[in-house]
């Protein structure tokens, strides 16, 4: 397994891969631009996570970040569903790493019943550079 800091090594060097794999043109295709901050009734019930950050951000892309898409995509049992799933907010235990590629923030989210964390898009917005 390796020592906390180099696990994080790893984890950044992963990300920072994907990060130069995808480009920033798909980084800026995940993201909904000029959309403005959720208020608390509008925030969605029900939590998308990915085992993969890679495959979180093909479903976002392919999807176009459309919740009724992604809900569409999951439902079907015939589609592929990239690892992916939605689970409810009480079942989030915390929050184990935290990225940002391409200006898109990332939180891999401790679940109840599992030994690994899942990625989702990150709730808090990510810092300017």
């Amino acid at each position: 397994m390796g020592t906390r800091k180099e696990r994080r090594s790893r984890w950044f060097l992963a990300a920072l891969g994907l990060a130069v794999a995808a480009g920033p043109v798909a980084a800026q295709r995940a993201k909904a631009p000029g959309k403005p901050a959720p208020d608390k009734a509008a925030v969605p019930t029900k939590v998308v996570a990915c085992a993969s950050l890679a495959n979180l951000r093909i479903l976002m892309t392919e999807t176009a970040g459309d919740s009724a898409a992604i809900k569409a995509r999951l439902a079907d049992p015939k589609a592929d569903h990239l690892g992916c799933a939605r689970f409810g907010p009480d079942r989030v235990e915390g929050n184990a790493e935290r990225v940002v590629v391409g200006g898109t923030a990332y939180d891999c989210l401790k679940v109840k019943e599992s030994s690994l964390c899942r990625w989702a898009l990150s709730g808090v917005p990510a810092e300017a550079p």
